[in-house]
């Protein structure tokens, strides 16, 4: 035996070392072979083994340790077949393992998209989606990839492995399995009271477990979860039948915790999912590790070894490999002299994989604490025990004491509106029975599966389930013991459902799991008294406490060197399996069932014996309904109409109620068509293909027709003007102007075919470098890398080199699409009765008898009343560029627009280290520090977390975990314009991702304070999108219409996210950032010095007016161009000439170099809010100084963004400023800036330089045209073509973007979002009434 064991440590670790190289690289064929022939030669060597341990009478031994030994270790296994059998076996059991390992499914709404995993993938749809369709899909589709394509290979699998059984002394291979369990009469008599137990004995201790736990816990926990999903899924559940398997939250049924959001006793309570919170605390995946080695530690147990850490795979993406991504911990066999522990698993950071490393890292301590015991000891007392020790100490890490006192982990509460007082509760009552309801859908749930698995192959096994009835005998356990049912039809034979759980295809017993969740309970029970805990089980931690750990340490280190019985007295305090320790954990739990079923009517069980309860608690009835039960003491079903009195549900034609339900109706579906659109339009931004694009077009083009059926269906039914409810009639008013959805089919697509183009044109254009003007594609520039090249590069030549080459290859597509496009716009525009396209983007400005030409006063008044701030910037900044560039003439009194910065000259701040007024004075920048210590993943957290602490709201998972923050380099084109994504999901502020909606933003970010700024605007429009979405601020819960999900007007969105940005470009928030993240024990970074301070703010003040004030007249004039376009509708041929007028008599900026007037196509609210909120937070500082930091102040801001649109965005203005009139205003941003403009003023008069420029200056700089011209190009590239919609300089006082609704036309590839190009202030939207 000594020899023995030392050749099983051999042998079993070469076994392992294969396995292990192929399961984490499971698309090496090498290593899948290698891995099979691994397994062969040991099943081989355990075989011969056997056979030589079976020639010694080993009965008759006086050791009882030895006998034991000899007893197991003559099992053969599959090791008694023929070399070919065994062979065949193995090949079979990789083939299905590697099938299951290896499948994919199609994308529900994707269908061409066919490369979604099990995990994440498919789980995360199981546990978010609540779309029966899709969870129909996806719970049939992986069936059909796996348990189907095995079916064949398993019957023969099954074959093989009985032969195996019979050749050991087995009936099958049932019994074989099951010996592990049994104690012979030898053991028995040996080991003090313990009980001979054979296999069948042991199965009926089994049936006799499960039925008490089924008949106190499961059955009522099934109906109460049936009851509930049955308002979520209404009219697909029969209340007295099985639950349908696809809506449970998980593949298999097995665990029903993802719809704990569903079926939660008190949701404004929290149900103990702390994902959130780990995410929120910045947990990672060695954090989840570490805390659960500190757990074990605390019991006095064993700490992970240097090789556990450096050889196990936690992370399948640091990895770099697909693995088989079922968590698994591996003994590499070396006994009392090795340390060779591991884990493979695919952990993401949320509480259910924190538990499963709790799992794990119990059977690591399991391997280390018996690793003196000889091989065949080295398990666990029976396979359930191991899958328990792991599950035990979750039980303690799950409690809410542990989880915030010990982890620092606090479960979200939801942000619904508290429901009125319950008289029966307790708050801490509630909670406690969140946490039981919680742990219920973990544990409670899976008994039936755990049991039901092995059941079924058992009966495979012993014929008892015939080979062509699998699927018909699968299925008739999972409803006699589970009480679930295949969603549709009975599954026919032709399927081997099965298959589809891992642990089939992987010939892994099931029977260990269902012991697992027995005993755990009876060990935390024991381990609790031990402890000298005294109080509710369910709140029991044995955290810490070194005694229950005495004992823990002494049964894991055991092994399988006694009969578990003996074990499991010393562990649980009992030699029987008991269920009663989950009874007395779960029974405030079962007493609120009782009642709740009972007072709802609900019966108990499904199909026959479904039985009812028969009394109603009186207690909690309301007077209305005692008076009901005092006639009749039955409970109505919640299916069952009642009524008090006759009721007409007739409505009128034409009624306004009726209207109403047609108007909801109309939301519903064209917001599910809209929704799937901007999911394609996500797509294609961030892989643009041609037949992404073709897709996406196409999603549009549904939604288009979608709209147009129920315009035309519904809106010539109603006199809506004189509608009482001014919620409804605004509805109808937003919805007169169709956009672009009044246009053929046949337009929309070419429409739509134009946008794209014009988008692929710039996304995919490319320069040659300036010392490599012949190069090949791969080393050309896209427009992305030339950015940064406008923004670093200060020679004169190359600058104007880059700015001529761009649009020389961006052109000739660009001017002839452009032209169509102006066509088809205007005649969109004549279809909605507007005169040309201008009117018709200026629609959504107009209120009540507020009017277009009203507007565009106000516009031209408020960039009046800026102007003089900007000309006096524009001088000082040409003096400086002068005394720079010795190419800038100094006569020449307009600026070369390639030397700005920009590739567009319509943002400076490039340009401000050339610029700063005192040079010799610093202004807090963190570029160097978010360079060196952080992360674009943690400058997002720290924006995040900014946004919480002002008491605005947590970004979703989705949001954290779908959030495009860098260049993807694994994707076909990206164009990096910065935007906000709203999928107009159905949003609810709960703790479950899905139902949270899905916000997202897409940046191309480099860790600079610009950029790092920049994600406070961007996520200040995402947290407008929440805040209309919600609607859980306004007086009627329902949903907001996707007519009001957009800004007040198309301006307030980027007026919030400007706001934003001001606040998160303060010196002190850019400080505490600074010193938030510089390295442990560098020095702390402080304000300047107080004589340096007025400086300093001046430097402060020129940086922040080269990126807003130096874009106010160019979001003015991008408008204004385009407005007479439309209006000319095509009759001037010289786009540029015009284009240029502009530039240089409202922006004083000029092009480099002569330009074609056809051939080239170059084409204040943030304030006024940002004064408004430092006014509430009670700021004394300079205005330009203030950040918020009291959640209080944006409560005002919380409850305009709530309203979306729907009021007149004038009223929503007085609402919010309080002001009595709801006008913009120039006075804001003149009070921001005027320290700046004193000093430039100063600066000015002191130079003797004169303010302004030469309005007439247009025909030095466009030539007559040529008579052949190469490819042409627009300056407004970023702006004209990726927005193509109405921005005006609105943007810079009421906002300058829109975020795109109810959508159609897609929009060049960022502007084919659905949403605004945040950065640029285009609005995106060609259809904006769908």
């Amino acid at each position: 035996m000594k020899e023995l064991d030392a050749r099983f440590n051999y042998e079993c670790n070469l076994e392992m070392q294969a396995r292990w190289e192929y399961v984490v690289d499971v698309t090496d064929p090498d290593k899948e072979q290698a891995a099979n022939a691994a397994a062969v030669r040991y099943l081989d060597f355990k075989g011969q083994a056997a056979v030589n341990a079976s020639q010694f009478d080993y009965g008759g031994f006086d050791s009882i340790q030895l006998y034991r030994r000899f007893r197991f270790i003559s099992k053969q296994g599959p090791g008694a077949l023929s070399p070919a059998d065994l062979t065949e076996y193995k090949t079979l059991q990789a083939r299905m393992e590697t099938i299951y390992s290896t499948a994919t499914i199609c994308d529900f709404y994707e269908p061409t998209k066919c490369d979604l995993a099990l995990e994440p993938d498919i789980e995360a749809i199981l546990a978010y989606s609540r779309n029966w369709d899709e969870l129909r899909h996806v719970w049939d589709q992986w069936r059909d990839v796996t348990g189907k394509l095995m079916r064949d290979d398993f019957i023969r699998f099954a074959e093989l492995s009985n032969q195996a059984a019979v050749l050991d002394g087995f009936d099958d291979t049932g019994m074989y399995w099951l010996n592990g369990y049994t104690v012979d009469d030898r053991e028995a008599t040996s080991f003090v009271a313990a009980n001979p137990l054979d296999q069948t004995q042991f199965r009926q201790m089994l049936d006799t477990v499960w039925d008490t736990v089924s008949d106190g816990l499961y059955k009522k926990l099934h109906a109460y979860v049936r009851y509930r999903l049955n308002d979520v899924y209404s009219g697909q559940i029969d209340l007295e039948g099985p639950i349908p398997a696809n809506i449970l939250g998980n593949m298999w049924a097995q665990d029903w915790v993802n719809i704990a959001d569903l079926v939660m006793p008190f949701p404004q309570f929290p149900s103990y999912d702390v994902s959130d919170s780990m995410v929120k605390n910045g947990w990672d995946i060695q954090q989840m590790f570490d805390s659960a080695e500190d757990f074990f530690k605390s019991l006095d147990l064993f700490p992970m070894t240097q090789s556990f850490w450096d050889k196990s795979v936690i992370n399948q993406t640091a990895w770099g490999k697909v693995i088989v991504c079922h968590a698994s911990a591996e003994d590499f066999c070396l006994g009392p002299d090795g340390d060779d522990w591991r884990i493979k698993m695919c952990t993401d950071v949320n509480m259910p994989d924190l538990i499963t490393v709790h799992h794990e890292m119990g059977h690591i301590e399991y391997f280390m604490a018996y690793k003196n015991q000889p091989h065949v000891f080295r398990d666990s007392a029976n396979a359930g025990f191991h899958e328990a020790i792991g599950d035990l100490i979750a039980l303690s890490v799950s409690t809410p004491s542990h989880l915030e006192n010990i982890l620092h982990l606090s479960p979200e509460v939801p942000t619904t509106t508290p429901p009125k007082k319950n008289t029966k509760y307790t708050d801490d009552e509630m909670k406690d029975l969140n946490f039981l309801m919680r742990m219920a859908l973990e544990k409670i749930s899976f008994l039936p599966f755990g049991y039901l698995i092995d059941k079924f192959r058992w009966g495979v096994f012993d014929g008892s389930i015939p080979t062509d009835q699998m699927n018909a005998g699968w299925w008739q356990l999972r409803q006699d013991l589970q009480g679930v049912a295949p969603p549709g039809a009975p599954r026919g034979e032709e399927f081997f459902d099965p298959g589809a759980k891992y642990h089939v295809p992987a010939n892994v017993p099931y029977i260990r799991y269902f012991v697992s969740f027995i005993v755990q309970f009876q060990f935390h029970s024991h381990l609790c008294q031990i402890a000298g805990y005294s109080g509710p089980l369910h709140l029991c931690d044995i955290y810490n406490n070194t005694a229950a750990g005495i004992v823990l340490r002494d049964a894991l280190e055991r092994g399988f060197s006694e009969p578990w019985p003996i074990v499991l007295e010393s562990l649980g305090g009992s030699l029987d399996m008991d269920p009663q320790a989950i009874i007395s954990y779960f029974e405030p739990l079962i007493t609120f069932l009782d009642e709740e079923l009972a007072n709802a009517g609900q019966c108990v069980g499904w199909g026959d014996d479904c039985l009812p309860y028969d009394y109603v608690d009186e207690e909690f009835l309301d007077d209305d309904e005692l008076a009901a039960a005092s006639a009749d003491t039955t409970v109505a079903s919640p299916t069952t109409e009642e009524s008090t009195s006759p009721v007409d549900t007739t409505l009128a034609p034409g009624s306004e109620a009726q209207a109403e339900i047609d108007m909801k109706n109309m939301d519903e579906r064209v917001t599910t068509a809209v929704n799937n659109a901007v999911l394609k339009d996500w797509t294609y931004a961030l892989d643009m293909t041609e037949a992404n694009r073709n897709i996406s077009i196409e999603a549009w083009i549904n939604a288009n027709d979608i709209f147009n059926t129920n315009y035309h269906e519904i809106f010539p039914k109603y006199d809506y003007e004189s509608f009482q409810s001014q919620d409804l009639k605004r509805q109808f008013q937003l919805q007169e102007n169709r956009g672009t959805a009044v246009l053929s089919n046949e337009d929309l697509n070419q429409l739509n075919f134009i946008i794209a183009e014009m988008g692929a044109t710039l996304s995919s254009a490319r320069v040659c470098p300036v010392d490599n003007k012949d190069c090949d594609e791969k080393d050309a520039l896209d427009l992305f890398q030339l950015e940064n090249i406008m923004a670093t590069t200060t020679n004169y030549k190359d600058l104007q080199y880059y700015w001529r080459e761009w649009r020389d290859v961006t052109g000739e597509i660009v001017i002839d699409h452009y032209k169509d496009y102006i066509t088809l716009e205007n005649r969109a525009a004549e279809g909605n009765g507007f005169n040309h396209t201008a009117h018709m983007w200026l629609d959504a400005y107009t209120d009540g008898g507020y009017t277009v030409n009203n507007f565009m006063s106000e516009i031209e008044i408020l960039w009046n009343e800026t102007k003089p701030l900007y000309r006096n910037l524009h001088a000082y900044v040409r003096h400086k560029l002068q005394k720079k560039y010795s190419d800038f003439d100094n006569d020449n009194d307009l600026i070369p627009a390639h030397i700005l910065g920009d590739m567009y000259g319509q943002n400076w701040e490039n340009l401000y280290e050339i610029l700063k007024p005192h040079e010799d004075v610093e202004i807090v920048d963190i570029t160097d520090t978010l360079n060196k210590s952080s992360t674009v993943k943690e400058m997002s957290r720290l924006a995040q977390q900014y946004f919480e602490d002002i008491g605005l709201r947590r970004m979703t998972p989705d949001f954290k975990e779908n959030s495009i923050l860098e260049r993807p380099s694994d994707k076909n084109v990206t164009t990096c314009q910065p935007a906000a994504w709203d999928f107009f999901d159905v949003y609810t502020p709960t703790s479950n991702p899905q139902t949270q909606g899905r916000f997202r933003i897409k940046k191309c970010a480099g860790k600079t304070q610009r950029d790092f700024i920049s994600m406070h605007h961007l996520i200040g429009h995402t947290q407008y999108q929440m805040a209309y979405s919600a609607r859980d601020l306004l007086p009627d819960p329902e949903k907001m219409p996707l007519v009001f999900r957009d800004g007040a007007n198309p301006g307030f969105h980027e007026a919030v996210g400007g706001a934003m940005s001001l606040y998160a470009s303060t010196p002190s928030y850019l400080l505490d950032i600074k010193n938030s993240i510089a390295p442990t024990g560098s020095k702390l970074a402080t304000m300047v010095d107080p004589l340096e301070e007025p400086k300093a703010d001046i430097n402060f003040l020129m940086k922040m007016a080269l990126s807003k004030i130096a874009f106010i007249p160019y979001a003015y004039i991008l408008d204004a161009w385009r407005w007479e376009l439309f209006e000319k509708n095509n009759t001037v041929k010289d786009f540029n000439r015009l284009w240029w007028k502009l530039r240089i008599e409202e922006q004083g900026i000029a092009p480099p170099e002569e330009r074609y007037p056809e051939s080239h196509f170059d084409a204040a609210s943030k304030f006024q809010i940002h004064n408004k909120l430092c006014d509430i937070d009670g700021n004394t500082d300079a205005i330009y100084n203030c950040t918020l930091n009291n959640p209080t102040s944006t409560e005002a801001l919380r409850d305009m963004m709530a309203l979306g649109r729907s009021k007149g965005w004038q009223d929503i203005l007085k609402e919010f400023l309080g002001t009595g009139q709801g006008k913009m205003s120039a006075e804001s941003i003149k009070d921001y800036f005027e320290p700046l403009n004193i000093f430039l003023e100063d600066y000015l008069s002191a130079n003797k330089i004169a303010a302004g420029w030469k309005s007439d200056q247009l025909d030095k700089y466009i030539k007559a045209e040529r008579e052949e011209i190469s490819a042409a190009v627009p300056i407004i590239v970023g702006c004209v073509l990726a927005g193509m919609v109405c921005v005006v300089i609105v943007a810079y006082f009421v906002g300058n973007s829109r975020q795109k609704k109810k959508a159609k036309a897609k929009k060049a590839q960022e502007s084919k979002q659905g949403v605004d190009n945040i950065e640029m202030g285009e609005k995106k939207d060609e259809n904006e009434k769908l």
